[in-house]
């Protein structure tokens, strides 16, 4: 007879979705930073056996590489589905647009991405140098080449990527991954709320580009 605590589900119980403990475990990553997340409080949040993520997925490295390549990976798609849905002979300008209320839309309702980057960038290390070559260099390439070309068509200010990401990341990301900060000026986000998140993408993008683009 298994001596397993009942209710507590087994390391191969389908009760537990994969998916439910990777983004769980984004998560507590991104409130806690990596040394502060516990994998045992992760069980115990999930209510299951303190054994399941060890057998599952492994070490808590791999957890967190994991629980990366599931948050990342997914937002990467949505962005290049963004911009498969342009038609094919829409301008660099519409795609850049395109691309920039999307990304605001999905990292809200994705706020553990960008803290968890917030938190690895501060210093160098094998984490946020994962971080950049599989996932933030891309985007500065495609960046560099759209940017490149729009400058080059004398339509918008500058070809730097980087300003476009930083600007991406601590300006339109503000409000949702600083929500106490967004609280305290009255501008909270709920990701749940579709139209205030899209109406909030569009009015970053709109700022953006009144800045960007060559009138």
């Amino acid at each position: 007879m298994s001596s397993r605590a009942r209710g507590r589900p087994s390391s191969n119980d389908p009760t537990v979705p994969t998916s439910l403990l990777l983004d769980r475990a984004l998560d507590m990553f991104a409130e806690r930073g990596y040394d502060g997340m516990s994998v045992r409080e992760l069980a115990r949040d999930l209510g299951v056996s303190h054994n399941l993520i060890p057998q599952r997925i492994g070490s808590k490295e791999e957890l967190w590489f994991t629980a990366i390549n599931r948050g990342f990976g997914a937002l990467a798609l949505a962005l290049a589905d963004a911009i498969v849905d342009e038609a094919e002979e829409a301008d660099d300008l519409v795609k850049l647009r395109v691309l920039l209320v999307r990304w605001v839309e999905e990292n809200t309702t994705r706020p553990a991405l960008l803290r968890i980057i917030n938190q690895e960038a501060t210093a160098p290390g094998p984490r946020f140098d994962y971080l950049f070559d599989r996932y933030i260099a891309p985007v500065r390439a495609f960046g560099d080449d759209l940017l490149a070309r729009l400058a080059a068509d004398g339509k918008v200010r500058t070809s730097s990527a980087a300003l476009m990401y930083f600007l991406m990341t601590h300006g339109a990301g503000g409000p949702f991954i600083l929500p106490a900060l967004a609280e305290k000026f009255g501008t909270p986000l709920d990701a749940a709320d579709k139209v205030a998140v899209h109406d909030h993408a569009v009015m970053m993008a709109d700022l953006i580009f009144d800045g960007l683009v060559v009138s």
